[in-house]
């Protein structure tokens, strides 16, 4: 998995667009891709517990009639699963990525994810299937070590990227990383902050300049966070936010559920 962007499908409306970002970021990054799907145990199997409430002979013939369902459902599935991979796997060979990694694993999804090493990119859909990617989003991005790519279920190039910056230490790091980042070379950049000092947003454009990236830089006013920043993205056409790691500081604890929502249209970067 060294240095892999990782799409994680899962049949979902957001199955495409993830692996046409996922296409978009390993040609950006040249680095290889790898789809995974994951089965996750369900929270109710069809064998349980019927001591005591059937006689015994009916107990043991209903319990081998159930072990027989639970299987064909597990093996059914796993086919199912291995249909999404090809499926995607034939999308991204005629987007020009032949060799793509088919990954199929079963457990809790959000420590599978967070299990895997040296990943470059995590590529994850805004809403998935029930017991799937989407409907983990939350605690997902909050494991996950590495920059997150949280998409939505239409696909378009990015062109336009918006920053978020409050500041902090860890946002000097992640605007550092944006400036030597071949992912983001040639997009159109803006820096955004929310409720801050205009000294700080200053320091956020002098890190560009001394890169050579020109941008554009906005202070805005707005009681939330996330609503500010999503206003900005739909005034000025930004279809890629940047922001920093889950709860390190203003701005990245504005990336929530409630951010999602509101930047529905928009793809979205944890660093």
């Amino acid at each position: 998995m060294k240095n892999t962007v990782v799409a994680c499908v899962d049949g979902s409306p957001s199955t495409g667009p993830v692996c046409d970002y996922a296409a978009w970021a390993a040609a950006g990054l040249s680095a290889p891709l790898a789809l995974l799907h994951v089965l996750e145990k369900d929270s109710h199997p069809a064998v349980s517990d019927l001591s005591g409430s059937i006689g015994i002979d009916s107990k043991e013939l209903l319990t081998e009639e159930l072990v027989r369902v639970e299987g064909e459902r597990s093996r059914l599935l796993m086919a199912q699963g291995k249909a999404i991979l090809s499926g995607c796997a034939e999308r991204l060979s005629r987007a020009g990525i032949p060799e793509v990694r088919q990954l199929q694993m079963h457990g809790a999804l959000d420590e599978i994810l967070a299990g895997l090493d040296d990943v470059r990119l995590m590529v994850l859909g805004r809403r998935g299937t029930e017991h799937t990617v989407g409907s983990h989003l939350e605690s997902v991005i909050r494991l996950q070590n590495e920059p997150v790519l949280v998409v939505p279920e239409t696909f378009s190039t990015p062109s336009r990227v918006l920053f978020a910056w409050d500041g902090s230490e860890a946002s000097r790091r992640n605007l550092t990383r944006l400036t030597v980042s071949p992912l983001l070379c040639g997009l159109t950049c803006h820096v955004v902050m929310v409720n801050g000092d205009d000294a700080s947003l200053l320091d956020a454009q002098q890190i560009l300049q001394a890169a050579g990236i020109d941008a554009e830089s906005r202070m805005i006013q707005d009681e939330s966070v996330s609503r500010g920043l999503c206003r900005y993205a739909e005034e000025n056409g930004t279809d890629l936010i940047v922001m920093g790691a889950w709860g390190h500081s203003r701005c990245a604890g504005s990336l929530s559920a409630a951010t999602l929502r509101r930047c529905w249209l928009k793809a979205v970067i944890r660093c």
